[in-house]
């Protein structure tokens, strides 16, 4: 049985950003077992979350780019995603929609566990196509 291990956001930077060079090496050189099935590794949504501000931020990535990163990683082989279908629809969503991750992923997650109401000062959250308002006037 492969073992499992909980991956750390700045191991998946690495992989999908090749940098620095030396920490990507020693995160490919993983990625192989994984391939192999030595090694299973598992991505907690807050992880996917911290990924997309990083690649945001830090590393001036376009939205679209960073939901192609994680999508494809999130469908590897040997990685196993918590809450797969929400996290695959808020990046999704991240990217075609102009909304931050967190706020895509509530809105994901809201709609996959009823109900879909979501208490927000936020505009945006049309673009989600889910019912929402502020505070007072639930």
């Amino acid at each position: 049985m492969a073992r499992k291990l909980w991956a750390d956001t700045n191991v998946i930077i690495r992989i999908i950003t090749g940098d620095p060079a030396a920490m990507a090496q020693e995160a490919e050189e993983m990625i192989q077992k994984v391939e192999k099935g030595d090694l299973v590794l598992r991505l907690s949504v807050l992880v996917v979350a911290e990924c997309c501000w990083v690649l945001e931020s830090y590393y001036e990535a376009q939205a679209l780019d960073i939901s192609d990163a994680l999508l494809k990683f999130t469908n590897a082989i040997g990685v196993e995603t918590e809450e797969k279908p929400v996290v695959q629809q808020a990046l999704l969503d991240f990217s075609a929609k102009k909304v931050d991750f967190v706020d895509a992923y509530i809105a994901a997650h809201a709609k996959a566990n009823p109900p879909e109401d979501v208490v927000t000062w936020d505009k945006h959250y049309q673009r989600l196509d889910i019912r929402h308002d502020r505070p007072r006037n639930w």
